[in-house]
């Protein structure tokens, strides 16, 4: 006995298959956690809804899962990963000398890690410096580096 699908019917499953994909997937609900580092504490908002997809569409539920986890969308951020603006500004700045003979990468990265306690790894083309005659000048450059680049 065959069974014919009306397209109407196959119109509706398809959006609701892809309505389980889009609505699973950490990466699309949280695009800020994409390659972040992997592990640490799973969000179980996330893994609900992959769950969700799992269970009620197989195929786009395991996608959700192969995407959350690939890019570590479905792990909450670590303490002090990203850019938390609104209380950086309530803290003080601290000027911190290093004699020009001894501005390497390297000391600039150790001198950075003590003052920030944490460990800062300075990439090439992940960071963008600008010259300070004042440390009173750091927040007004640091808005227009944010609006040049991203």
């Amino acid at each position: 006995m065959e069974t014919f699908i009306s397209r109407r019917v196959f119109i509706r499953v398809g959006a609701a298959s892809s309505l389980g994909l889009v609505a699973g997937c950490g990466m699309i609900l949280h695009p800020e956690r994409r390659n972040q580092p992997p592990g640490g504490a799973i969000d179980w908002g996330i893994f609900a809804l992959d769950t969700v997809g799992l269970l009620l569409f197989f195929i786009s539920g395991v996608i959700a899962f192969a995407v959350d986890f690939s890019t570590g969308a479905i792990y909450l951020p670590p303490p002090m990963y990203g850019d938390d603006r609104t209380s950086s500004k309530s803290r003080s700045l601290v000027a911190v000398r290093i004699p020009r003979e001894e501005l390497t990468q390297r000391r600039v990265e150790e001198v950075a890690s003590q003052h920030a306690a944490r460990e800062v790894r300075l990439v090439a083309g992940e960071y963008r410096s600008a010259p300070l005659a004042k440390l009173d000048e750091f927040w007004p450059t640091r808005a227009k580096l944010a609006a040049i680049f991203g």
